[in-house]
């Protein structure tokens, strides 16, 4: 080694030796790193699935709707006529989709299912883009006629043994006979959908008196244009729909997901907090492996000095034997996060997914923690005098 100083690699293969040749101690501190990386990574990629999930509920129906609700009782109703003009005369709103719901006994023969009866107008059908998966959907010719279309886990239930739930079929919601025209595809959750669909028999809104407490509608979906200001629709709707007996709750889409983000930013700062324990515990594990290395290469670190290594480079040397053991631990660590990730989703509904500024923060805050850890050692190997370190040996 001459004053002109050490390549990177060369430091780099040597550091690989170094760390080779401390066997059980370089395995221990690279699993505190592995952990604690691991640990941050697995807390935030489920995180992400869950937030790119939530977001996922909003596609159907779209980011530029209202979700309007009646806050009084099973008496306050939104009059189906005023909504229509009060959407119509609106130059921001496209359409209108009400609707009432309520929990009924439904039940098919012997079979019998507590489920959502929904009373809906055939707008839904695009709003949310419903299919029939057997026979058809409501149509404006139904508007007062004892028709259902049932919901695909709702017609399993009430289905028996060589008499499946399906299209001209005779259900009983609440005491009253509705003939099943159709069935429909699984439909997905979304944030702003009123109902569960998956477990609802749809009826027309038109004529749900025989089964709901009133005539009205008790909310309603709005779209609305693209870009509009949706907050100022909030404030619109709310003033025009609410009444002395009864208040109305108008949901926003953008809004909500803007504070489902914010949320999510949170939890994400405290999740990194938490695995951040664990991998200053791993960092700690590479101090102590630094430092009894140091102590271990008294000689060593004297000899080079004399034949003219400098304080800067026997520093960088340890500080990459630092680097090696956390960049190691956090890149087993982004596949241990990963595995652990997966083992979640397979006891949750969310699919897989991998976010890539997760792997690299997991990998880099790991880097960060061993350099940190790792510099104390290397300073405290560069002040070694040569002539100490050699009488002492």
């Amino acid at each position: 080694m001459g004053h002109e100083g050490v390549r990177l690699p060369e430091l780099a293969l040597e550091a690989f030796a170094n760390l080779r040749g401390q066997g059980r101690r370089s395995v221990l501190a690279l699993l505190g790193v592995v952990i604690g990386s691991a640990a941050i990574v697995a807390l935030l990629n489920v995180a992400h699935i869950a937030q790119a999930a939530a977001l996922e509920n909003f596609r159907q129906t779209g980011v530029d709707m209202l979700l309007v609700r009646v806050q009084g009782g099973d008496d306050d109703a939104l009059a189906v006529g005023d909504l229509t003009a009060l959407v119509d005369e609106d130059p921001d709103a496209v359409l209108v989709a009400p609707f009432a719901s309520l929990a009924a006994s439904i039940s098919m023969g012997p079979q019998v299912q507590i489920a959502q009866a929904g009373a809906v107008t055939p707008v839904m059908n695009s709003v949310l883009g419903l299919s029939a998966a057997e026979g058809r959907l409501l149509r404006e010719i139904d508007d007062c006629v004892g028709v259902t279309v049932l919901g695909q886990k709702l017609a399993q239930g009430l289905s028996a043994p060589g008499a499946a739930a399906g299209p001209g079929g005779l259900v009983y919601i609440g005491g009253y006979g509705f003939t099943v025209v159709g069935v429909l595809e699984p439909v997905p959750l979304q944030a702003l959908s009123p109902l569960d669909y998956d477990n609802t028999a749809l009826i027309p809104l038109g004529c749900a008196r025989r089964i709901m407490p009133n005539d009205g509608a008790s909310g309603a979906l709005i779209r609305l244009k693209p870009d509009v200001d949706t907050s100022a629709a909030v404030a619109r709707y709310t003033a025009a729909l609410s009444t002395p007996d009864a208040s109305v709750q108008v949901q926003d889409a953008k809004a909500m997901i803007e504070a489902m983000k914010k949320q999510m930013a949170m939890l994400s700062g405290v999740l990194v907090a938490i695995g951040s324990i664990s991998l200053l515990v791993g960092g700690v594990g590479v101090m102590n492996v630094m430092l009894m290395a140091v102590m271990e290469r008294r000689r060593e670190i004297g000899l080079r000095a004399a034949i003219g290594a400098t304080p800067g480079e026997i520093r960088m040397m340890f500080l990459i034997e630092a680097g090696i053991l956390a960049l190691g631990g956090g890149l087993l660590g982004d596949v241990l996060g990963l595995a652990l990730t997966w083992l979640v989703t397979l006891f949750t509904p969310f699919d897989f997914a991998v976010s890539w500024a997760v792997l690299f923060l997991g990998a880099g805050v790991a880097v960060v923690v061993g350099l940190v850890f790792g510099l104390y050692p290397a300073i405290a190997a560069s002040r070694i005098q040569p002539i100490e370190a050699l009488r002492g040996d």
